[in-house]
């Protein structure tokens, strides 16, 4: 990773401005026209917001009020140029309220939320625009107008979306669709804000250091900071994270310290607020309500409803593949758990007076920790044997780089020091796709101690070539701060609105220590891997439309490319040079357990919504119940292993609608990621010399740029995907890498 300054950097405005003034309203004045949202105060959102939408219907009405021949010029290309206000402040602030919800913008959250609910409605079922989209597809049909492919389909999308929303249908159905979205929206507003809230409260207090014992020093002092930092004068506190099974649980030796952290993740789901309801009651109030949307426009359920916009044919095609997974993982994590009972590996961990180590049955605060220790076990035995097979051979070990041995400690599931795991990151991505990545510390950080990166295209003197947009990484997690990982966009590539690529990344890894180094642990790194997979996608995105750029694919194949970033952690240990072998046994450990965790919550989204009306409301009158009924009708009910997400905390699905009916999207996605790893394997598998394979795999990670990454939804992804790899995807590649 580089650390220079770029030459004409734009240096922030010292110009004073007026109470008025207000940074939203203008374009940015940082590169890329990125807003200097270090100006930004709670108070400018709503007054942007409010102009955003009148900027907006104000150009939507001269749409519609157009009587001149539907054209894209005076149809799609004012409808594209309308929302750049809206954009810029909905963007920006779902990017700055996730990384730091203070009280004041959660506040403005609900505000913003029912404000924009009501103008979606307004823009979808709008009578006069919806009547010119429809005249230009008229037009287009009988050889009046004409568009490019990217038109065609933008055209397209937008008067699906219409049609999905309701558009046509009588006033009176409209009007019943409106006021279900109003309340859709407030109610996922509300989960998300009391699934934090529970989470804070649920954060478990430990009166003395000594009940961590296993812990590294970092995570220590980071529970004793979280401890001050909540009012208590002494002692650690543990946070909690969005799935079910906690970090901290894998190092822990202590049973019931693990038990009372398990205990309080599994309890989430029944703190309530104002009302007196529960995330879990809010969950499903919010699956009748898109059951009932979905009856008003035609359909069984929410997911035939959102069906047509994905990429799965049916929802026969994704039970067939959740089956066979289901059915493989049950039958490996059974395998896993005989194992650890056969190791007996409770006798490495101090338990309570109340149990013997050695003879106590597994719990499910165990579970992390068995799987955590035996996988320490192999990789050591692995190292071991591999370094007696190396006997006396001598290697040019006194002359490695620090680098070098750091990714491999990664490869031996070591912590790798941030930089490092940076360096590897942008590495890789400059291998495979031809860029540069540079530090920006000139630009003010959107969040406490977030990163700013400029991405060039390489050039053949060693120095930044043309800038493609920024990177933003925030990385620590802080108690305002949304659980989880993902990546979101100030701004998209758009040749329309010329607009430029600004994305982020948040995770929410452990701060160090004052005075330590931060370090990712094995997980941290494949999750960095991924996020950057991401941010990738936005950055490398060619497009017209804001609409179709970069990320804005169908739900169920947006996580494609994030998974086929992890795979080039490989290129650090050489895994990915051995084509077509199946994975190491020490590398399939614990896929059961990981698998059958996601596919019950897999179900678990399938379940709630794939209800009648009629059968919502029954599920809404014992929402628990109703979810463990359906986990033991897919024989997914295990005792030990709950589902990665519980209905009281599945933000995914309840918090929003964007994976709705659509949790299946990360298995679906890894389908593709896994033909694709093989893929790439196969071009690299038979070539011996390092130089040839360096040359394979630019031209592949060009030809997978070109054709993927920066077409977006420009085009069907199944057919960017075919075209970049020259094949259907095959399910094979995924039973094999987990060992199904």
């Amino acid at each position: 990773m580089e650390h220079t300054e770029r030459p004409g950097a734009t240096a922030r405005p010292t110009t004073h401005q007026p109470p008025t003034w207000n940074p939203l309203l203008a374009d940015g004045t940082l590169d890329y026209g990125l807003v200097d949202l270090s100006r930004i105060e709670d108070q400018h959102w709503l007054p942007a917001l409010h102009a955003g939408i009148t900027a907006q219907r104000e150009a939507v009405e001269a749409i519609a009020a157009d009587d001149s021949p539907a054209s894209v010029a005076t149809v799609l290309h004012p409808l594209g140029l309308s929302h750049r206000l809206l954009s810029r402040v909905e963007r920006a602030f779902s990017c700055m309220s996730s990384v730091h919800a203070t009280p004041e913008r959660q506040q403005v959250q609900q505000e913003l939320a029912q404000e924009l609910a009501g103008h979606r409605d307004w823009l979808t079922l709008h009578p006069g625009l919806f009547r010119r989209l429809a005249a230009l597809e008229t037009a287009l049909a009988q050889g009046q107008a004409s568009a490019t492919p990217e038109q065609l389909r933008m055209l397209q999308k937008t008067l699906d979306a219409a049609r999905a929303a309701g558009a046509g249908l009588v006033e009176a159905t409209q009007q019943q669709l409106r006021a279900i979205n109003l309340e859709l929206t407030a109610a996922e507003t509300a989960y998300e804000q009391l699934q934090r809230q529970e989470a804070a409260a649920h954060a478990v207090h430990f009166t003395e250091l000594s009940e961590l014992a296993g812990l590294g020093e970092q995570e220590l002092a980071a529970a004793e900071a979280a401890a001050r930092e909540a009012g208590h004068v002494s002692g650690a506190l543990l946070p909690l994270n969005l799935p079910v099974q906690q970090g901290p649980l894998e190092r822990m030796t202590l049973r019931d310290s693990r038990r009372r952290l398990h205990q309080a993740s599994t309890a989430r789901g029944t703190l309530t607020d104002d009302e007196g309801r529960t995330t879990s009651a809010i969950g499903a109030q919010i699956a009748l309500l898109r059951a009932r949307r979905a009856r008003m426009l035609g359909f069984e359920h929410h997911l035939d409803s959102v069906l047509p916009s994905r990429t799965a044919e049916d929802r026969t095609s994704i039970e067939t593949m959740l089956r066979t997974i289901a059915d493989g993982a049950s039958a490996r994590l059974e395998a896993e758990i005989q194992t650890l009972r056969e190791t007996g590996v409770l006798a490495g961990s101090a338990s309570d007076p109340a149990h013997s180590s050695s003879t106590a049955e597994l719990d499910p605060w165990d579970i992390s920790f068995g799987f955590a220790t035996v996988a320490k076990q192999r990789s050591s035995d692995a190292a071991s044997g591999s370094e007696q097979s190396a006997g006396a051979e001598q290697s040019a070990g006194a002359d490695q780089s620090a680098g070098a041995d750091q990714s491999a400690a990664a490869a031996k599931g070591q912590d790798v020091p941030l930089e490092e795991a940076l360096r590897q990151v942008f590495a890789a991505a400059s291998r495979l796709y031809g860029i540069t990545v540079v530090e920006r510390d000139d630009l003010p950080g959107f969040a406490p101690g977030a990163r700013s990166f400029e991405v060039f295209e390489a050039s053949a003197e060693q120095r930044p070539g043309a800038g493609i947009g920024l990177f933003l990484l925030d990385l620590f997690a802080r108690p305002s701060k949304s659980g989880g990982a993902w990546m979101n966009s100030f701004s998209v590539a758009s040749t329309l609105t010329g607009s430029s690529p600004v994305v982020i990344n948040a995770l929410n890894i452990t701060a160090p220590a004052p005075g330590e180094e931060p370090a990712l642990t094995p997980s941290a790194m494949r999750t960095l891997f991924h996020e950057f997979g991401h941010a990738l996608h936005g950055l490398l995105a060619e497009a017209e439309f804001e609409e179709l750029s970069g990320t804005a694919v169908p739900r169920d194949n947006v996580e494609f490319p994030s998974q086929v970033n992890e795979i080039f952690q490989e290129l650090f240990t050489g895994g990915l040079a051995e084509a077509g072998q199946a994975p190491a046994a020490e590398d399939l450990w614990g896929k059961g357990f990981s698998t059958f965790e996601h596919i019950a919550a897999v179900v678990l989204d399938l379940a709630w919504h794939t209800l009648s009306v009629e059968e919502a409301e029954a599920a809404a009158e014992d929402p628990d119940a109703f979810s463990a009924a359906a986990l033991t009708a897919w024989g997914l009910d295990h005792p030990l292993v709950p589902p990665r997400y519980g209905t009281g905390f599945f933000k995914h699905i309840f918090a929003g609608s964007g994976y709705a009916a659509g949790y299946y999207s990360y298995l679906w996605a890894q389908v593709l990621a896994a033909d694709a790893s093989q893929w790439y394997r196969e071009q690299l598998g038979a070539l011996d010399d390092s130089e040839q394979q360096d040359r394979a795999l630019a031209a592949a990670g060009s030809q997978v740029r070109r054709e993927l990454l920066a077409r977006g939804n420009t085009r069907d992804p199944l057919e960017s995907y075919r075209i970049s790899f020259g094949r259907e995807p095959h399910m094979e590649p995924l039973l094999r890498q987990l060992g199904l």
